[in-house]
C-alpha cells in the first residue's frame, strides 16, 4: 500500500509540472541563473553590419575565441586555431587569464568587505599580525597603492628550488622573511604590482578559514555558473573542456614553471562564456551590492594623460563615450581581455594564446560596440 502510494505522489509531482507552465517557468528561471546554454537562448544576434565588421576585423591573423554582448544581443565566435597549425580553436577552449585574475580576487576581497568581515581602510596587520608592511591597508593593496616591490623580482634572485612550484604560502613566507624594500611609500601614487594580489589571496584565505581557490569556487564561481573555470593547480575532474598552452611566436609554454603557483595576481583559467557569466553576476547583484559596485569602478586616482586610473581590483579608462571597466592580461603566452559597461549591459571578452593575435585595439572595438544598436 505504501508502495502504490509512494508511485501515486511521484507521478503526480511529474504531471503537475508538465502541466503547470509556472512550474515549468520557475525551473527554467532558476536554471538560468547557473546555465549559459539556458542563457543563450534568451539572446538574439547583432545586426549583420556589426557581425560582418567584427568577423573582418578578427578573421585575419587571429587566433582566439571573443564574447560581445550588449543588451539582449549576444555574439561569440571562435577564430584561426589553437596550435598556429591545423588544430581548429574551440570556442569552449579555456584559457589562463594572467592579470585578468586580479578581476576575480578583487571582487572576493570585496564580498569579505560586504560581510563585515574585513574593512577597506584596516592594516593588513590586523589580519596577518606577521604582514612586515606595518602601514599598507587592504584598500592600497586593491588599488595598486601599496608601494610595494614585485616578488617575481626578487624570487628570480633568491628562490632556488625551481622543480616545483611556489604557493602563495611559500609566497608569504618568502616575503616575510626576506622584506623586499618597497619601491614607494604607501598611497603616495599608484604603482601597478602583482604582489598586492598575490597579498590578498593570502588575507582571503587567512579570514575566510578557506583555501583562496575554494572560496571563489564557492562564493564567485558557483553563484554566476562559471562551470568551467579553475585555478591552476585545481582543476576538477568534471571539468573536461579542452585547456590552451600559451604560445609565444614558435615557442609553446609546455613546461610548468615555478611561479605559476601563486594565484591572486594569476593563474585562474576560464573561458569567454564563463567571464560574461561573471559580468552577468557582478550586473544583476548576485555578488556585490550596488554600493560596492559603484566603488569598485571610482577611480582612485585622477585619469592620467591617456585617460587611465584603477578602481578596486579593475581598471579604468575614459572614452568619448564614458568610463569603461576594465583589465587586461599576460602570462607566459597568453593575452586576455575583458572590457565592461555595467552601466549600459555591455561586456567584452576576448582570449588568445599566442602573441600574434595580441594586438587588440580594445579601443575602437567598444567604439563599435558602443554605437552599434
Amino acid at each position: 500500500m505504501l508502495k502504490k502510494l509512494l508511485l501515486f505522489v511521484a507521478i503526480s509531482s511529474v504531471f503537475y509540472q508538465c502541466n503547470n507552465p509556472s512550474a515549468t517557468a520557475k525551473k527554467k528561471s532558476a536554471a538560468s541563473i547557473d546555465s549559459f546554454f539556458v542563457l543563450n537562448d534568451s539572446f538574439i544576434a547583432f545586426n549583420k553590419t556589426f557581425v560582418d565588421s567584427i568577423d573582418e576585423y578578427f578573421g585575419k591573423n587571429f587566433n582566439g575565441t571573443v564574447l560581445i554582448a550588449k543588451g539582449d544581443h549576444l555574439f561569440k565566435k571562435a577564430y584561426g586555431t589553437a596550435d598556429g597549425r591545423k588544430k581548429p580553436m574551440p570556442l569552449d577552449g579555456l584559457f589562463q587569464l594572467a592579470s585578468v585574475s586580479k578581476t576575480v580576487t578583487g571582487v572576493a576581497t570585496l564580498l569579505l568587505v560586504q560581510r563585515n568581515q574585513i574593512a577597506l581602510d584596516s592594516l593588513l596587520t590586523v589580519y596577518l599580525p606577521d604582514f612586515p608592511y606595518p602601514n599598507v591597508t587592504v584598500r592600497q593593496l586593491l588599488s595598486h597603492r601599496s608601494g610595494l616591490a614585485n616578488y617575481m623580482y626578487y624570487t628570480d634572485t633568491f628562490w632556488h628550488d625551481t622543480s616545483t612550484c611556489m604557493t602563495n604560502q611559500d609566497f608569504y613566507d618568502f616575503m616575510v622573511k626576506n622584506k623586499p624594500t618597497p619601491y614607494l611609500d604607501t598611497n603616495q601614487s599608484f604603482s601597478y604590482c602583482n604582489t598586492n594580489f598575490a597579498f590578498l589571496a593570502v588575507l582571503i584565505e587567512k579570514v575566510s578559514g578557506l583555501a583562496f581557490p575554494d572560496f571563489v569556487r564557492e562564493n564567485i564561481f558557483k553563484p554566476c555558473g562559471m562551470r568551467n573555470s579553475f585555478y591552476y593547480g585545481c582543476q576538477p575532474r568534471a571539468i573536461q573542456k579542452p585547456v590552451m598552452f600559451g604560445r609565444f611566436e614558435k615557442f609553446v609554454y609546455h613546461e610548468r614553471y615555478y611561479l605559476d603557483g601563486i594565484l591572486g595576481d594569476k593563474g585562474l583559467y576560464s573561458s569567454v562564456e564563463d567571464l560574461f557569466m561573471f559580468h552577468r553576476g557582478l550586473l544583476d547583484g548576485r555578488l556585490l551590492n550596488a554600493e560596492l559596485l559603484e566603488l569598485m569602478q571610482q577611480p582612485t586616482y585622477d585619469h592620467n594623460i591617456f585617460g587611465g586610473s584603477y578602481g578596486l581590483g579593475f581598471r579604468l579608462k575614459n572614452t568619448p563615450n564614458g568610463q569603461w571597466t576594465y583589465h587586461n592580461g599576460w602570462w607566459r603566452g597568453f593575452w586576455t581581455f575583458f572590457w565592461n559597461r555595467f552601466d549600459k549591459k555591455i561586456c567584452m571578452v576576448i582570449l588568445t594564446n599566442n602573441r600574434q593575435s595580441s594586438h587588440v585595439d580594445e579601443l575602437k572595438l567598444v567604439d563599435w560596440l558602443y554605437k552599434t544598436q
